[in-house]
């Protein structure tokens, strides 16, 4: 009686086992579906295809000039013939591409920086039909990034990148000057080529198109220093933050205090959405974020990463994201003496 009751009990724990498992996978199955077409990087209410229109529309929208955003494509290994690795930069000089400086090197990852003759360069807003393509001869990382690189933490995730060949049909960007300071609670565009080829209605094995995102600049970080080989180099950070269009979402202006944004400091943040608000995707690193300054747009900073968890159960590239910068101007200097040299 007793082992028939023990195997009664085995038998039915393993059958709530299962039925608990079942369950457990149809939530999970759920999930999926219900993330599967679910927008992310971009406004849910406003089609990817917006975004991108956006970069051809300066007549209607007071946008800067993008022809000198371009994208980085090479494979990690140097051998096979698969790009793995996309990135986006910004034409500064006619030989020279201002980008991020872990689009090329992360200590923890790899023993050295990537051989230059691996990485392509594409012109044009459609990397599937770019309008040039260009070679590289020279990546030049900021000194302290190669020997103390930590993420944006130290505002020195930047690098210049000089090309085989000048680019002598594209006007290069201006760029703020180290005295400058950025425009906070105004307006500011991104460009990049991030990856959106899993959202819906694209074609995975396409490179997505150039995109364009408005957002209001909430944060800025001055004076972060650091040194090698007895020379001092200053850093800092921009960022701004994805506002939901009902207002519920606004990561920089909420109670909420995670561990990345303690690095940006306080201030404040509207929590009304902009028609083509975003935030930064995988493969816009290295991109760059517009500021107006004196009437004229200028580069002010260049996508470093985003901050990890910046409310509960966020989903990265969702609502709540916020993206960070390197500070320009405070790396204007280290900057000019590259492009001198």
């Amino acid at each position: 009686m007793n082992n028939f009751n023990n195997q009664s009990k085995r038998t039915i724990y393993l059958m709530n086992l299962i039925s608990t498992l079942l369950l457990g996978f149809f939530l999970i199955s759920c999930a999926d579906v219900t993330r599967q077409g679910v927008a992310f990087g971009i406004r849910h209410d406003v089609p990817l295809a917006k975004y991108e229109q956006a970069t051809l529309n300066k007549k209607q929208l007071d946008i800067p000039d993008l022809s000198p955003v371009i994208q980085f494509a090479y494979s990690v290994d140097g051998k096979s013939e698969d790009e793995e690795v996309i990135a986006s930069g910004i034409l500064i000089n006619s030989e020279w591409i201002l980008t991020a400086a872990h689009n090329f090197y992360v200590a923890e990852e790899q023993s050295a920086p990537v051989n230059p003759d691996r990485v392509i360069v594409r012109v044009g807003k459609n990397p599937n039909e770019p309008e040039a393509e260009y070679t590289v001869d020279k990546i030049v990382l900021h000194p302290t990034w190669i020997t103390q690189g930590d993420g944006f933490t130290l505002g020195n995730d930047v690098a210049l990148v000089h090309l085989s060949a000048p680019i002598t049909n594209i006007k290069p960007v201006k760029v703020i000057n180290h005295n400058d300071l950025e425009p906070l609670g105004k307006p500011v565009w991104f460009a990049g080529f991030g990856d959106y080829s899993m959202t819906k209605n694209q074609d995975e094995d396409s490179y997505s198109k150039l995109h364009l995102i408005n957002n209001i600049l909430d944060r800025r970080v001055s004076g972060i220093i650091t040194e090698e080989d007895g020379k001092t180099y200053s850093g800092g950070l921009l960022a701004f933050d994805f506002d939901s269009p009902d207002q519920t979402h606004n990561s920089l202006g909420d109670d909420f205090i995670g561990e990345d944004e303690q690095l940006l400091g306080t201030g404040t943040s509207q929590s009304e959405a902009l028609p083509l608000e975003g935030t930064t995707v995988e493969g816009d690193s290295g991109g760059a974020l517009f500021v107006k300054k004196n009437g004229q747009w200028v580069v002010a900073g260049i996508l470093s990463g985003g901050a990890a968890d910046p409310y509960l159960d966020f989903i990265d590239g969702d609502y709540g994201d916020i993206s960070i910068f390197t500070r320009i101007a405070d790396v204007r200097q280290w900057i000019d003496s590259v492009i001198r040299r």
